[in-house]
């Protein structure tokens, strides 16, 4: 249906998209991943026509493409969000196509963030002509369980081409029929969802480690020949000896010695040359991160009764909890259920208009809010962290665990994208010990190299966990404990 030819994008600093190319078929469900920063929202803006390639060509063959950026612009109502010539029975219909049955008076700044999302949706679908080819970036970062579903269905019944850009693993498991992953400005591709990708990375993985040990290994080992040739022809020389002490044929011998060990250690030194260099598989230069923060097993950690807490109407209503030790808990519940403003009562951020808080003697609580609440805009990153630690090298090592460069701590908070203040909140915690972490929505904006950094040191922390997270495929490596359910009334 399009098709990409050797794409080149380059920006001021550094080369994004390098001799690109992609073709797409009629009905087929495309996952785009990548870490954070590595251009794929560029080559969508490329499809898109936004955004001009330096070189390469773009072929839509007459597709109509829609685009769903991360953060829709909506305007005030549902109405004025549509383009004003646009009759009213084809916004209905767009609106039904995305199961969204709401007047069209209705302010936006009422919506629920699952709500808007539809109607970002139905925005585009309301085009003339209708999208046959549809964008979507990072579409499930403000759903909750329901609105994920409905995705899914949207997805499943739309008979064009969707390429979207994802961290969700288990949404992609679910909808993918390829998985094209964006690294170093180039792209491979992976025909299957993202289990299937995920093992034949392993597979490429083990195989570039046994590639470079293996060259290490022949390196060290020619090295070491050579060496041998160089010392053995030294000593040779020097002990040649003449029982009749004839100079002349003794240094005529120790010539040919010289000359013959010389020749075989440049024949040693000429294969070193002409060994490929293999790089430093990934899994050896990276590293790891590492929580701090250990309790006792039985140890009160906090202990909630009763609790109530209404805004312009009751979000939460009675609420009892209690967290012990290593404990793991996640709450649970649908956009709206207080899921958020309980994790911010536990964490000393929302004040409850009822009930009782006790937490228990010298434990710290370590917070990380879905807005990255607690970072500073105005100072740099790495002033931000220095707040927490001033031991540089263990500052920097936790930083650059999080894909988090020498360069983007020295810019101010405020400039990093969404993905980066994340990794900046995250970096908060690892340098701090904390008996309870407390996470909302942690790995909303972050790519799936850092969510899988984070998923093995929350594993590894000894500490209490208590979480909300719509991403299940991230809960599941927590090995929780017990959950909590918020029902909204």
């Amino acid at each position: 249906m399009f098709t990409l030819r050797h794409i080149y994008k380059s920006f001021s600093d550094r080369t994004v998209l390098e001799d690109v190319s992609l073709s797409v078929n009629a009905g087929e469900v495309i996952a785009l991943i990548g870490e954070n920063g590595a251009g794929k929202t560029t080559l969508l803006e490329i499809l898109l026509g936004t955004t001009r390639p330096d070189s390469g060509h773009v072929e839509r063959n007459g597709e109509t493409v829609g685009y769903i950026p991360q953060e829709a612009v909506l305007s005030r109502s549902v109405r004025e969000s549509f383009h004003q010539n646009t009759e009213e029975w084809r916004i209905n219909y767009a609106l039904s196509q995305v199961d969204l049955d709401i007047p069209l008076a209705t302010q936006t700044k009422k919506l629920s963030g699952g709500q808007k999302t539809r109607l970002a949706f139905a925005v585009v679908l309301a085009t003339v002509p209708e999208p046959t080819v549809l964008l979507l970036d990072e579409p499930t970062n403000n759903l909750d369980t329901d609105g994920l579903k409905w995705l899914r269905r949207f997805i499943e019944r739309f008979s064009g081409v969707v390429l979207l850009v994802s961290h969700d693993r288990a949404f992609i498991n679910d909808i993918a029929d390829r998985v094209i992953e964006l690294k170093d400005g180039r792209l491979a591709q992976y025909g299957g969802n993202y289990d299937f990708y995920s093992q034949q990375k392993d597979i490429e993985r083990r195989s570039e480690l046994v590639r470079y040990t293996n060259n290490l290994e022949e390196r060290q080992k020619l090295k070491k020949a050579i060496c041998q040739q160089q010392e053995q022809g030294q000593h040779t020389h020097n002990h040649i000896k003449r029982s009749d002490g004839d100079k002349y044929q003794r240094d005529f011998f120790r010539n040919r010695v010289t000359k013959k060990f010389g020749q075989q250690a440049r024949a040693l030194e000429k294969r070193l040359e002409q060994l490929d260099d293999v790089e430093k598989p990934e899994t050896i230069r990276s590293y790891r991160v590492a929580l701090s923060g250990e309790v006792h097993q039985q140890k009160l950690i906090c202990r909630l009764n009763n609790i109530d807490k209404a805004y312009s109407k009751p979000v939460i209503d009675g609420v009892s909890l209690e967290i012990r030790g290593n404990e793991r808990i996640q709450v649970t519940g649908s956009n709206g259920s207080g899921k958020t403003t309980l994790l911010k009562i536990v964490a000393g951020a929302e004040v409850p208009d009822g009930g009782q808080i006790t937490i228990g003697t010298d434990v710290s609580i370590g917070y990380f809010s879905q807005d990255v609440n607690g970072l500073d805009h105005s100072r740099t990153a790495l002033e931000n962290l220095e707040d927490c630690i001033t031991d540089s090298t263990a500052l920097f090592r936790e930083a650059r665990s999080l894909g988090l460069s020498k360069f983007d701590l020295e810019k101010k908070t405020g400039e990093l994208s969404r993905g980066q203040q994340a990794k900046l909140g995250f970096a908060k915690l690892l340098l701090s010990a904390h008996q309870l972490l407390i996470l909302d929505e942690p790995t909303n904006h972050l790519d799936i190299r850092t969510k899988e950094q984070i998923e093995n040191a929350l594993q590894h922390y000894k500490g209490a966990i208590l979480v909300a997270s719509h991403d299940s495929y991230f809960v599941d490596t927590l090995n929780i404990t017990k959950v909590v359910e918020l029902i909204r009334e």
